[in-house]
């Protein structure tokens, strides 16, 4: 099963997607249901149940990108920056295909950590990686760059 994009996480599909993991499915298939169980519950706002979901897909799949980024998403929505930086980092470690989000993720990470460097230097390079992108637009539209001599 997979969650279709603007998907709100409605009821239905969140049954959906639990009665599929009681099926007999083989361990890629389950992880990535648990990540797109994670995905519709972090549309409704339960980013608790998501963060579980996601680990679960985790134990399954320790190498699978997707639910670190998404993981990382989760833990910002709770306030565990630290702990999202890191899952972002281990997406990017084990060669994400979804480079500009982890980016991203990791931007809000750092910027609630008030790293604002490093934020901004995350947006840059998602936006390099994704031109026009509106949310890293958004977010990188906050920021202002000054440059200071080095006298001062």
């Amino acid at each position: 099963m997979s969650t279709k994009a603007g998907n709100p996480g409605g009821l239905g599909t969140i049954k959906t997607c639990q009665t599929a993991l009681t099926e007999a499915l083989s361990n890629k298939d389950l992880a990535a249901t648990h990540v797109n169980l994670g995905i519709l519950l972090m549309r409704k706002g339960d980013y608790v149940d998501a963060q579980s979901s996601y680990e679960d897909a985790i134990k399954l799949r320790p190498k699978l990108a997707e639910a670190y980024i998404n993981y990382a998403a989760s833990l910002i929505y709770t306030g565990r920056y630290t702990e999202a930086v890191s899952a972002v980092d281990t997406a990017i470690e084990l060669g994400t295909d979804q480079m500009p989000e982890a980016l991203y993720n990791r931007a809000i990470a750092y910027d609630r950590l008030k790293d604002y460097k490093s934020a901004y230097k995350d947006l840059k390079q998602a936006l390099v990686l994704r031109p026009d992108w509106a949310p890293a637009m958004k977010s990188i539209s906050g920021y202002q760059v000054s440059t200071r001599s080095k006298s001062q």
